[in-house]
């Protein structure tokens, strides 16, 4: 049983996408001839039939808002022509990772389990999958703040260990977090790509080659595009013909670095693997279907992304539509004082004195320092003054501020309360209806 929805999940128009609604051969018609050219051989070299609807995601043990863009685009796609595109060119801590709520002496808590390597920079597409996941061990004995957590968990570690010869722990982690959620009432798309595998493509080649005959004005435009979303992405160098590209390159240990255009070529020439930035990727893909699905915060940084497809070769990329969901797990948490009385009296420790006089002195001095130019050496001295006598009073009273730090821990009890409103709980840890409901569309 869930235990709220503060919001369903959506599919919410982009009504300033100038593609919105475009017709398959309209759509075509806004691409320049160098990309026009190798969209379906490159739809057909993934496998993506001609009118498909997709969305992205990083690998891991999703939360219900993500789930709800797997749903908009399970219910909204044509027979067989949905299409999860697997984000591998992240650097994705979380995708070696589950976390679930524990009770700790009765109050909410959060467990974090690391089931393969820290990410620590690599893209996960060069990570391989983990042949013996870790972590197991960790769900015994746990006070689970649901009786169906712990099975859940053995669940996923069931479905890591079967998928453990995918090739990458991107898709091993996907795999996994499907697996697991199937059962409950999932529908997977028809078709899993990655974004790793879009600059393999003909029009991935296509991009890059326009990149390198211009590195300048990609880089410019791909600044000034972050006008649109100033948080959307970090600026690229600008350095003429050596400028940044949006691209990441394979560096030592497997590390995502930097792409500048000299770079490019180098690896290029090398055969050595290139993978695309996030505005790269997801204005591929919208080029190769015919809608695509985002979250929020894709639906913000697409307004960046746009601006630049368009600025630097004149490509406006298909429509996407929003979708999104806030489904809680039925958890309780004790509620939390309004005022921290720790926090307060060590603040203002004259409250402490059951006589007002050391409250009394504290406003005096306060008037005083205040009546003190700004700046001048009176006020410092007022001001300096006024400190030693709360650090008096601290002292003083230093047993009573113990006291309410131990009987009044306000902090905990809101962060209990904190962890039991988490939408960002995976979604497999939540009951089967809740999951039924967001594919049947009653949650719509």
């Amino acid at each position: 049983m869930s235990g709220g929805r503060a919001m369903s999940h959506t599919g919410i128009p982009s009504t300033d996408r100038p593609t919105h609604g475009m017709r398959e051969g309209d759509l075509r018609e806004a691409i320049p001839g160098p990309l026009s050219d190798s969209i379906d051989e490159s739809r057909r070299r993934l496998g993506i039939p001609v009118g498909a609807h997709g969305f992205g995601h990083q690998a891991g043990a999703w939360h219900m808002g993500i789930l709800a863009k797997q749903a908009a685009v399970v219910q909204g796609a044509p027979p067989s022509a949905s299409v999860h595109a697997i984000v591998d060119h992240d650097a994705n801590d979380d995708a070696t990772s589950v976390r679930a709520p524990i009770l700790r002496d009765g109050a909410v808590d959060g467990l974090v389990v690391r089931w393969g390597p820290s990410i620590a920079g690599s893209a996960t597409a060069w990570m391989p999958a983990v042949k013996r996941p870790t972590g197991r061990d960790r769900l015994s004995g746990v006070d689970w703040a649901l009786p169906w957590i712990g099975e859940r968990l053995q669940a996923w570690f069931d479905e890591l260990e079967r998928h453990a010869d995918a090739p990458s722990v991107a898709v091993q982690a996907v795999r996994a977090n499907q697996g697991v959620l199937v059962p409950l009432g999932a529908r997977p798309c028809a078709i899993t790509i990655t974004t790793s595998s879009l600059m393999t493509t003909a029009v991935g080649h296509a991009v890059v080659d326009l990149m390198l005959a211009d590195p300048a004005t990609c880089a410019a435009t791909f600044n000034a595009s972050l006008a649109q979303a100033p948080r959307a992405a970090t600026p690229l160098a600008e350095r003429g013909d050596q400028s940044e590209l949006p691209l990441w390159l394979m560096g030592k240990g497997g590390l995502r670095r930097r792409a500048t255009a000299t770079a490019v070529r180098e690896a290029l020439s090398k055969g050595e693997p290139i993978l695309p930035r996030a505005f790269v990727a997801s204005g591929l893909l919208r080029l190769l279907l015919s809608r695509f699905v985002h979250g929020v915060g894709g639906g913000t940084y697409e307004l960046a992304g746009d601006a630049w497809w368009h600025a630097w070769i004149g490509v406006r990329p298909g429509p996407y539509t929003i979708a999104t969901a806030t489904e809680l797990l039925p958890l309780s948490a004790p509620s939390a004082p309004s005022v921290d009385l720790f926090r307060r009296a060590w603040t203002n420790p004259e409250l402490l004195d059951p006589s007002g006089r050391a409250l009394e002195e504290r406003q005096m001095m306060l008037a005083a320092m205040q009546r003190e130019p700004s700046g001048s050496a009176a006020r410092r001295a007022a001001f300096r003054a006024m400190r030693d006598v709360i650090e008096t009073l601290r002292s003083r009273y230093a047993l009573e501020l113990d006291d309410l730090r131990q009987r009044a821990p306000a902090r905990e009890q809101r962060r209990a309360e904190a962890l039991a409103s988490d939408r960002t709980w995976p979604a497999m840890l939540h009951d089967a209806g809740t999951v039924v409901g967001m594919f049947s569309g009653s949650g719509r």
